[in-house]
């Protein structure tokens, strides 16, 4: 998995070295991107009841009612977008930082989406199982707190399903370990608009990809 601050598709491909069929792909010609998936949107829950105003964002980090400003908010659900290619899926999914700015480099008044560009090759060691993982009554708990849309889960498991693999080969951790205990866990997450639909969009990809390079199991 490979982390980038780009939005040229396919520009991994120029970066990379060598290291794998799909990869290999990127450097003979242009991959094309054969779907897109709409991505899910950040939705704030009943609680919240108006924006912060454009000049003072903080406010959203001290009071449940208010959102961030509309502008970032906008800015952020555009910069969204999730590509499946021929070798592999890449999506942003961005953030939100200080705006430059003259007190020590930042904006205490500003924000600025920060692109954070993530390229999944269908070839990767940890792209073996993807499924749904959306919450449970996701709809009541979007409405009540708040939500980012339905989740896809891209991970490797192994030993029945009941380990999954870290950033180290020597690693094991249990499936049943919450993310925030083990960070060395690799999964990929995507927020999309429809999972079900998604899951089986990646899925047929990736199988569509090994064929023809080859690589089935």
């Amino acid at each position: 998995m490979v982390s980038a601050i780009y939005k040229t598709p396919g520009l991994r491909g120029i970066l990379a070295p060598l290291s794998g069929p799909c990869r290999y792909l990127s450097h003979t010609r242009t991959v094309k991107i054969t779907h897109t998936i709409e991505p899910g949107r950040r939705e704030t829950g009943c609680i919240t009841c108006c924006h912060a105003p454009d000049n003072c964002p903080i406010l959203a980090s001290f009071l449940c009612c208010y959102d961030y400003p509309e502008y970032i908010v906008n800015e952020m659900n555009a910069s969204r977008y999730i590509y499946v290619r021929e070798n592999g899926i890449e999506w942003n999914s961005p953030s939100m930082q200080p705006a430059k700015g003259t007190c020590c480099g930042q904006s205490c008044t500003e924000l600025a989406v920060m692109d954070n560009i993530t390229v999944l090759y269908f070839d990767d060691i940890n792209f073996d199982d993807v499924r749904n993982d959306t919450r449970c009554c996701n709809t009541c708990m979007t409405f009540c707190c708040g939500g980012r849309g339905e989740q896809v889960q891209i991970e490797s498991t192994f030993c029945f399903s009941c380990c999954i693999r870290g950033r180290d080969n020597r690693t094991c951790i249990p499936v049943c370990c919450p993310d925030l205990c083990c960070p060395c866990i690799v999964k990929s997450e995507l927020w999309v608009e429809d999972a079900p639909a998604a899951v089986k969009i990646i899925r047929d990809a990736r199988d569509d990809a090994k064929r023809r390079l080859g690589l089935d199991d």
